[in-house]
């Protein structure tokens, strides 16, 4: 029998999967920032690829065999989707959703680092926006990576 934490997993698995389906496997790392947060549930994703982050508009600039850039939108949808089946997995065995995700998915070392959030953020503040934290992260790793 699959208990919480597998299919929590499971979701978070197919999360990082979509991402790596969409680069056609290219990328040595995956980042993937969500919110679910009241009415409020958005997914956005970047990589290193060849040693430069990108986001998903930009990853043909580094990619040596490009992809279709026209499925960006069904990308941020299907990971919306699962979201939306992370929230319904929590109610389901009667436990708090995270509202905030940050994963980091390492290609080559086929580990998963994961930082959650269960703090009504979104709801406090109404000055924040989604892509505007994504774009912070993405900031925050970019220097990171470039020390």
């Amino acid at each position: 029998m699959i208990n919480f934490e597998d299919r929590f997993m499971e979701i978070q698995s197919d999360m990082v999967s979509l991402g790596l389906e969409y680069v056609r496997w290219q990328a040595d790392k995956v980042y993937i920032y969500s919110i679910s947060e009241q009415e409020l549930v958005s997914f956005n994703i970047f990589f290193k690829i060849n040693n430069s982050l990108v986001k998903i508009h930009k990853v043909n600039s580094v990619l040596v065999n490009k992809v279709d850039d026209s499925i960006q939108f069904e990308l941020l949808h299907y990971g919306n989707e699962d979201i939306e089946k992370i929230i319904s997995l929590c109610k389901e065995y009667n436990r708090e959703h995270p509202t905030e995700m940050w994963l980091l998915y390492d290609v080559k070392n086929n580990t998963l680092e994961s930082r959650y959030s269960y703090e009504a953020r979104y709801e406090k503040d109404e000055e924040l926006i989604p892509r505007l934290e994504f774009d912070k992260w993405f900031e925050e790793i970019n220097a990171e990576e470039n020390k």
